[in-house]
């Protein structure tokens, strides 16, 4: 990890001194040796995670038949960067291959506590008649337990490699550091961010399908509260 930050400052003081250097024509500047290993894996990672959230939508686009329920559990992949964010300053973390695993490895983590939450929603909505903010609130009360818990046994179980404990530990650490600091910012927006975000893109989404069927919308069960069965 020391080694890979080190050769980003030198390359990084390179370009700076490179910067205004004049080229003849058809000449140029091409950068090899490690630091052309590191910016292909880089950019191979970065497409690894784009595809994982990618497949990620898939799933949920095919499981709910809709668009609006995937794009809000989705949302907590992006709230989960604020947490990885601050653990990598506050450690003095680079962006590195094995950060970029943990990112991999925390999109599914924090999917699943997105749909936990959204799941009940929809269950409270559908199977119990309520209303979309009385669904939110109970989902939110009814759910917090079961997204503490494996929230919490996640990051303890990170937490020896974040330390750094063992033999070979420094290789992993920054892996670590991102899961546990991506599930703890996570944990804490998701039971906040996420009923909102629910309650504006339903919204928007009923809104945009009873204009497009021309209802009026009187006749929507989880709008009036009463049961669909």
């Amino acid at each position: 990890n020391t080694a890979i930050s080190d050769v980003g400052t030198v390359m990084h003081e390179i370009e700076r001194r490179l910067e205004g250097l004049e080229m003849p024509e058809q000449y140029g500047l091409l950068f090899g040796g490690q630091w052309e290993t590191i910016q292909d894996t880089n950019r191979e990672l970065g497409m690894v995670v784009l595809l994982a959230i990618f497949l990620v939508f898939v799933v949920l686009a095919v499981q709910y038949e809709r668009l609006s329920n995937p794009l809000v559990i989705l949302a907590a992949a992006p709230l989960s960067l604020v947490g990885v964010s601050v653990m990598l300053t506050l450690t003095g973390t680079p962006v590195s291959a094995p950060v970029l695993i943990g990112g991999i490895l925390l999109i599914g983590i924090v999917v699943n506590n997105a749909i936990l939450l959204v799941e009940y929603i929809e269950i409270g909505r559908r199977r119990n008649g309520l209303s979309v903010v009385d669904a939110v609130i109970e989902a939110g009360s009814v759910r917090l337990r079961p997204i503490l818990m494996t929230t919490s046994t996640t990051a303890l179980g990170m937490t020896p490699l974040a330390i750094g404990l063992g033999e070979g530990a420094e290789i992993m650490r920054p892996l670590a550091l991102t899961v546990v600091g991506g599930l703890l910012g996570s944990m804490l927006l998701t039971l906040f961010v996420i009923p909102c975000l629910y309650l504006i893109i339903n919204g928007a989404a009923e809104r945009l399908g009873r204009w497009l069927t021309g209802r009026t919308g009187i006749d929507d069960p989880a709008r009036s509260g009463q049961s669909v069965e």
